[in-house]
């Protein structure tokens, strides 16, 4: 249940750092507005030790797409539009570009959405770079309710739209009104699973999976228990009771940024996912 330690931690630091200095030295970037920062796991703490990648955005400031959630989308009449030259695949190129000068032989841009940098001789992490763009949701005509995040745009397949900022402040709040159990809990069933695939149980699932399932546990389910074996006995329980109907999927289970949902279609996980994970957990921790 433990996250990364010290020597890991300064680690996904000294990657952080390093691909910064990569895009800031990059020329083809002088004068362009952008933003790098981690994500994921590392980023919100929920990462476990040995299973420590850094996911870095890369994200492009000068263009802003956009989409109308449930409402009527104003006259485009008037709308300033990006005449710019970034475009998702020349953006993706020229990052390619900048880290394999800076870590020659160690990049591979075969990824379908990440750029990805080798772990180097104990001193950094494996890294995964994904060139982004800014984001906004609008929940009304007026702009009024807005939601800002970035938008991915894989080789191949649909835009990923992500909320890194509203994950890691949600994350924050509900590790706090739960005595930091929802973070621990997140780590303890992301562990459980990485056993279960290394035994061939069951097959590998994305970390931000387990996390979500966390999330979507009740605050008092999570403070439970006389002690944390029993509490996360009870977690298991918990969502084994919301997913055992196998004809049923819950529609109201939530992303932790709160803004998409757990099953939406397009969706790298399914209900089925869920169940055998749950079970697997509990059968292999002998509850």
């Amino acid at each position: 249940m433990m996250p990364s330690s010290d020597y890991e931690k300064d680690k996904q630091d000294r990657a952080l750092r390093m691909v910064k200095s990569a895009i800031d030295a990059w020329p083809a970037f002088n004068g362009v507005a952008y933003h790098i920062y981690a994500k994921g796991s590392y980023a919100n703490n929920t990462n476990v030790r040995l299973d420590s990648d850094v996911d870095i955005a890369v994200q492009n400031r000068e263009c802003l797409y956009y989409e109308y959630n449930g409402c009527e989308q104003p006259s485009s009449e008037g709308t300033p539009t990006y005449d710019g030259d970034w475009t998702p695949p020349l953006w993706r190129a020229e990052i390619l570009a900048a880290l394999d000068a800076k870590f020659p032989g160690e990049v591979s841009g075969s990824g379908v959405v990440a750029i990805t940098i080798d772990e180097h001789d104990g001193t950094r992490p494996d890294i995964d770079v994904v060139p982004s763009f800014d984001y906004v949701r609008y929940d009304s005509s007026d702009q009024t309710r807005q939601h800002r995040g970035s938008k991915v745009f894989p080789k191949t397949g649909s835009p990923i739209v992500n909320y890194p900022q509203q994950q890691l402040d949600r994350g924050t709040a509900k590790n706090g009104r739960t005595n930091g159990r929802y973070k621990r809990f997140a780590r303890a069933l992301k562990s459980a699973e990485n056993q279960l695939v290394a035994d061939g149980t069951i097959s590998d699932l994305p970390s931000y999976f387990m996390e979500c399932l966390i999330w979507n546990v009740q605050d008092e389910i999570l403070t439970g228990g006389s002690d944390l074996s029993a509490g996360f006995k009870s977690v298991l329980v918990w969502l084994w009771n919301g997913l055992k109907e196998e004809n049923y999927v819950r529609t109201d289970w939530e992303e932790p940024n709160g803004l998409k949902y757990l099953f939406h279609p397009g969706a790298k996980w399914t209900p089925g996912d869920a169940r055998e994970l749950v079970l697997a957990t509990w059968q292999y921790l002998d509850y």
